[in-house]
């Protein structure tokens, strides 16, 4: 039978024909989409032609079709369904994928032409994305290492193929752990949590065939919820070690070795690069522009957010006390700031999460985006799914024009990535005549069967975060597909995510869609309850995220390492120098730090806070118009900042949408930590 990833796609909108693709598709597909693409770059490199932006920048974006096809199509799956025989594929492809994009810029004959463009861009009349897209473009080369002399060049492309695989194996690794990580209770460990949660809990220990215990994995959906609510110490440090120790083990799925290697790769390629460290390589093209800007802000939130967390901290070693805790660990700091909510607010997290249902959450998201900027959604039944439970919509305007299709991928699974992201299977572009379509993944853990999804606000504010992501992809605007989108830099493209966050804590949209199962709405006291608990435990919060931001760019900011360098025995020193309590320690720990060893956020981390300033001052635009609804600010959102992608300067546009830069005051206000 005919490939169907090299044939014509016949399925819905040109999606990716899940329903028919079968693992053994996806080599063959892939050798024949790099040999197209190797005769692309072959015939814009070797053309007699002089160049020009039609036959040298323009065709590069036209280039490599089947090629971007079948990659976004099989990443998808990599990342979201990476069974034994993905991962075996990704092993194989991940090489010679990086092999390709490392010879493209390298390549001397092609740099040559985007070289002479740029030189003379002043006299070439581009329209400002065209202007852009050369700008954007010839910086890549340079980066990649064009300009080196042949014998760095070489070495370059090494040092890619090395961190590639290593990348891999980083990733592939943690799902293993993740999977080894599962831990089986007996009914008395699971005392405390709710009827619901033990239902879901006893229901997933039932698949995995242990009838009669109750499944915990080990991931942050499941994780948290129960360190909440456990009353046995015990259990609540047996599931923390069993998630907090994913990629430390004493087992194949150790990340160590892979942490060191990749760490000294990456300062050897920014020394060829010229560059200090990796970190101020990678910060050449951000928003920041060197570590010391980067860490200049992570500081101005971290010494307020730890001084917080102090005293936080004795506020939790009270009531702990009455239980004869002396010393808090980090699988009690949950539990007892639990308490301690509930006597401040009078909150239950039991109680609250009836009012969270998922679907009810993902209605609330289709209203906010409804009345900001007149999308409708419409269920696409027909489109076929790359994995069960997977739901797509068809995104439209308010006059029907369709804008893009969105997959939603809500829960976890064990072949399954930790955390939640967006990528896009298909880049808009109008110079290719194609819209948008991305994908939302989450992890959160799936109900008993006739059971409804419950989950926390701060799962609802991660639905809210990757639908954030996916507007961003799903409005772009833009010809060319390199600047489509979330193509922009990392310190910018979280900007339209988080900013997207504050909606789900507007009061009337909870008081629509925060609903239990007999549809009452979430009572008037414990939404207000609710609403003045925002700012708790934002010590805690805040040093969690920000000690993990700062380590990233500390490491980063190495021009060495130690042959014998142990990123767990570092962490540890450089948490206690940092004064970061014991029990609150980093919200992603080295050994699955994920973001920084196989997301692309290495030295990059810190872009939630950077993003975080932004979103803050961009909020409180809406907030201080009286209307956090106010269709002139949302259109100007729209128009300055999600349809833009990278067609202009990221701070050009965040101007453009709120008249200035902001600083961290509204930051700090939004943590409660001014």
């Amino acid at each position: 039978m005919a490939n169907p990833l090299i044939a014509a796609w016949t399925s819905p909108d040109g999606v990716p024909p899940y329903d028919r693709i079968k693992p053994e598709h996806f080599m063959p597909a892939f050798d024949k989409g790099l040999a197209e693409a190797r005769q692309d770059i072959a015939r814009i490199a070797s053309s007699r032609s002089a160049p020009t932006f039609a036959n040298t920048i323009e065709a590069m974006e036209k280039s490599g079709r089947l090629l971007s096809r079948v990659s976004a199509t099989f990443f998808n799956l990599s990342s979201a369904d990476a069974k034994p025989e993905i991962q075996k594929i990704e092993e194989a492809v991940s090489p010679k994928l990086t092999k390709f994009n490392t010879e493209t810029y390298l390549n001397q004959k092609l740099f040559a032409r985007v070289d002479k463009l740029y030189k003379s861009r002043a006299t070439l009349n581009l329209e400002p994305e065209q202007l852009r897209l050369l700008e954007e473009t010839h910086k890549s080369f340079v980066r990649a290492g064009a300009a080196l002399p042949l014998e760095s060049r070489v070495r370059v492309a090494e040092i890619n193929q090395a961190l590639s695989a290593a990348a891999v194996k980083f990733g592939q690794n943690l799902i293993a752990d993740q999977k080894a990580g599962d831990v089986f209770l007996t009914q008395a460990e699971v005392a405390g949590l709710s009827q619901e949660a033990q239902k879901s809990a006893a229901a997933g220990a039932e698949a995995a065939g242990r009838k009669g215990e109750y499944l915990i994995k080990a991931t942050r959906s499941a994780v948290e919820p129960f360190l909440f609510s456990a009353s046995d110490r015990a259990a609540r440090e047996k599931v923390f070690r069993a998630f907090t120790m994913r990629g430390e083990n004493a087992n194949a799925n150790n990340n160590l070795a892979l942490i060191r290697e990749m760490l000294t790769l990456r300062a050897e390629r920014a020394k060829l690069m010229g560059a200090k460290s990796h970190a101020h390589f990678i910060l050449q093209d951000s928003m920041a522009k060197t570590p010391d800007a980067a860490m200049g802000l992570l500081k101005q939130v971290f010494e307020p957010g730890l001084a917080m967390a102090r005293e936080e901290e004795k506020a939790l070693l009270a009531i702990a006390a009455k239980d004869g805790i002396t010393t808090l660990e980090p699988w009690d700091w949950r539990f007892y700031a639990e308490q301690v909510r509930k006597e401040r607010f009078n909150l239950d997290e039991a109680a609250l999460k009836q009012y969270f249902p998922l679907d009810g959450m993902v209605d609330a998201l289709m209203e906010t985006t409804t009345k900001l900027y007149g999308l409708t959604f419409h269920p696409r039944p027909d489109i076929p799914p790359y994995a069960p439970g997977v739901k797509v919509w068809e995104i439209r305007e308010a006059d029907g024009t369709k804008v893009g299709l969105f997959y939603g991928d809500w829960f976890t699974r064990d072949t399954k990535s930790p955390g939640a992201w967006m990528n896009s299977l298909r880049e808009q572009s109008t110079l290719l005549g194609e819209y948008a379509i991305v994908v939302n993944n989450c992890n959160y853990t799936p109900p008993a069967p006739g059971e409804r999804a419950l989950i926390s606000l701060d799962d609802a504010e991660t639905l809210f975060h990757e639908f954030g992501h996916a507007l961003h992809g799903l409005l772009s605007k833009v010809r060319y597909p390199s600047l489509s989108g979330t193509s922009v830099s990392r310190d910018f493209v979280e900007f339209p995510a988080q900013v997207y966050e504050h909606w789900i804590a507007e009061p009337q949209i909870l008081r629509r869609h925060a609903k239990n199962a007999k549809g009452v709405a979430i009572p008037e006291d414990m939404l207000q309850a609710l609403l003045k608990a925002r700012t708790f435990n934002q010590g805690y919060l805040t040093t969690q995220q920000l000690s993990s931001a700062i380590l990233d760019m500390e490491l980063h900011s190495m021009a060495s390492l130690p042959a014998d360098f142990d990123a767990a025995a570092w962490e540890k020193q450089r948490l206690a120098q940092l004064g970061v309590p014991h029990a609150v320690g980093m919200r992603h720990r080295l050994p699955h730090f994920s973001h920084i060893f196989d997301g692309g956020y290495s030295a990059g981390y810190y872009a939630y806070t950077w993003a975080e300033a932004m979103d803050a001052d961009g909020f409180e635009a809406f907030k201080e118009s009286g209307d956090v609804f106010n269709p002139v600010l949302a259109k100007k959102l729209r128009t300055e900042v999600l349809e833009r992608g990278n067609s202009r300067d990221p701070a050009a546009s965040y101007i453009a949408f709120r008249g200035r830069m902001p600083n961290a005051d509204a930051l700090l206000r939004n943590r409660g930590l001014k």
